[in-house]
């Protein structure tokens, strides 16, 4: 298998970064040092903006897939691969709905997250993924600038109706019931991996990916090599082609022995 494979994507939260200690198992950070010591390259694949990967700040990896594929840079963080952000005309129309429709939303930006009124969910969704709160600020004006993703803090049916009514050109995908990460339709994890083996002259059929959450399973799905954690729902473990043990259990690192990576 170690000849096999020469790329591997690993989420954030729940993958590499345990949601109870908020931080990387030890175990987990020796794995990803060797298979590069083995000739293998690893990224990064979340939802997360690169401002909040500084988690993984004393792990080297070869690349970024942030936002879900919005945003795909280098090693360096500066170099970007490829970028995609949400049509101008979608996010005025959204910034109009809030003047009557009014719902937390966080807008992901270049360098920093803001949404337009602070809210229990938003405070909430912070604190489960350890970073700071967006900051606030009117709508009118963040949509000057470029917007990688959305945070949108409804439930599902309400998220459709906004979708379809308002953001047409945007899919809705969740990793906790709290809200749903929002992309232009084809922005997934799964084109970011593609856009980075190109990239990188990386064969498809070379890749392997690790997720846990609702937004991994388009990258589960289309890698050769897919293992979801044990402690994904039924839905992300039955796009991977093999399940492997909780995060806080060594399941990352437990799987690469598996198959022979490390």
């Amino acid at each position: 298998m170690r000849d096999k494979i020469k790329a591997i994507f690993f989420d954030i939260d729940g993958t590499l970064v345990s949601f109870q200690t908020h931080q990387v198992p030890q175990e987990t950070k020796d794995a990803i040092r060797r298979l590069r010591e083995n000739g293998i390259k690893v990224f990064v694949a979340t939802g997360r903006m690169l401002k909040m990967v500084d988690v993984l700040n004393d792990i080297e990896f070869d690349g970024y897939i942030t936002y879900n594929g919005s945003c795909c840079v280098d090693s360096t963080k500066e170099n970007v691969i490829f970028k995609s952000t949400v049509p101008q005309d979608e996010l005025e129309a959204l910034a109009q709905r809030l003047k009557t429709d009014p719902f937390p939303v966080s807008f992901m930006c270049k360098d920093e997250m803001y949404v337009n009124y602070m809210d229990p969910l938003v405070t909430e969704v912070a604190k489960v993924v350890e970073v700071l709160p967006p900051v606030v600020r009117p709508v009118e004006e963040i949509i000057k600038e470029d917007v990688f993703q959305l945070c949108i803090y409804v439930d599902e049916p309400r998220l459709q109706q906004i979708l379809k009514e308002t953001l047409p050109g945007c899919v809705g995908m969740r990793w906790i019931e709290l809200f749903a990460d929002v992309n232009v339709k084809g922005m997934n994890k799964q084109f970011g991996i593609d856009k980075v083996l190109e990239h990188f002259n990386i064969p498809l059929e070379c890749a392997m990916a690790f997720g846990d959450g609702g937004n991994d399973i388009p990258m589960l799905e289309h890698v050769p090599y897919s293992v979801a954690m044990g402690n994904a729902g039924d839905h992300v473990k039955a796009a991977a082609k093999y399940v492997t043990e909780h995060v806080d259990e060594g399941g990352l690192a437990k799987a690469l022995e598996r198959f022979g990576l490390l």
